[in-house]
């Protein structure tokens, strides 16, 4: 290593630049003074449109897994900021084209003279991007065009066929049917492309929400199906309200103008003896209420 790298600021700077996690620095009043390639990547907005901003709002807005944005106190930065002591927690980032993407966040502090805090440093990295490698030979032709992925014909034969498994084993699994709302609405507004960002955002909010043992596809125009293979009545509820609050909280911007996704989530338990027929009627969301709130639906209902 050169002999003068620990005095040279710039070489310092590139190192940031080149970690494989994102990075960004502020100061004392939030404002953002560095903000490296892959914080670009995972959040969307490039460098210049950030650096010298307040960290707040929608540059790097952060919320819970029931959609609660993290402000004051209970942001990792203000905390550290506040007493320098070091934070870690697992949130989800709203992406500059609306979607959510779950990350892990810490944050340090940034030491001044005579025991001040000049600021803060905070790493973020995705934590499911094994979702976000490109898919199998074998599924090209069946990935669907709008979201990346499986299609409709491809969700249906797998669902079958975990059915049909279900038979053997003997062991239930819980489904989520998520339904885009008021889309037709739009599409009669805008045009039948219209649609499609609303998609895109939510596919991408579901593939970051669920975890990557469980199974995502296209269901219908507006809708997507989910399979958990290892949920419990109680875990595939607390899953349904956990997407139901993430896509509720993504937005699509269009032409200028932010429009928040309104959803509907319904979930149920696939139990042995159960058809297909059968267990898509007990998904309907026919006593979803009008604010789209995810509701338990019973099996064979």
């Amino acid at each position: 290593m050169p002999s003068n790298f620990f005095e040279n600021p710039t070489l310092f700077r590139t190192a940031l630049e080149e970690l494989p996690v994102g990075v960004y620095i502020v100061d004392r009043d939030q404002r953002i003074r560095f903000w490296n390639h892959v914080a670009e990547r995972i959040v969307g907005h490039p460098s210049h449109e950030v650096v010298g901003r307040l960290c707040a709002g929608h540059i790097v807005e952060i919320c819970d897994h029931h959609g609660r944005i993290l402000w004051g106190d209970n942001s990792p930065v203000t905390a550290t900021l506040r007493d320098g002591q070091p934070r870690q927690i697992t949130a989800f980032c709203l992406h500059k084209l609306g979607h959510r993407v779950a990350v892990r966040i810490r944050s340090r502090a940034i030491p001044g003279s005579a025991d001040t805090i000049e600021g803060a440093i905070i790493l973020f990295e995705e934590t499911t991007e094994e979702q976000d490698k490109p898919a199998e030979p074998s599924l090209y032709g069946c990935l669907d065009a709008v979201t990346g992925v499986p299609c409709h014909r491809l969700t249906r034969a797998v669902l079958q066929e975990w059915i049909a498994g279900m038979e053997e084993s003997h062991r239930s699994f819980g489904v989520l049917r998520i339904r885009v709302l008021e889309l037709d609405e739009f599409r009669s507004k805008h045009g039948p492309h219209s649609a499609v960002p609303f998609m895109k955002t939510t596919a991408h909010t579901l593939r970051h929400s669920l975890g990557t043992e469980n199974f995502l596809g296209r269901w219908g125009e507006d809708e997507f199906i989910a399979l958990l293979p290892s949920a419990n009545p109680v875990a595939t509820a607390a899953s349904a309200e956990t997407v139901w609050s993430l896509v509720s909280h993504s937005e699509v911007r269009w032409w200028g103008d932010s429009f928040p996704v309104q959803a509907v989530v319904t979930h149920t338990m696939a139990q042995p003896g159960l058809t297909l027929d059968q267990l898509l009627n007990g998904l309907e969301p026919a006593h979803a209420s009008a604010a789209g709130r995810a509701f338990h639906a019973q099996s064979g209902a």
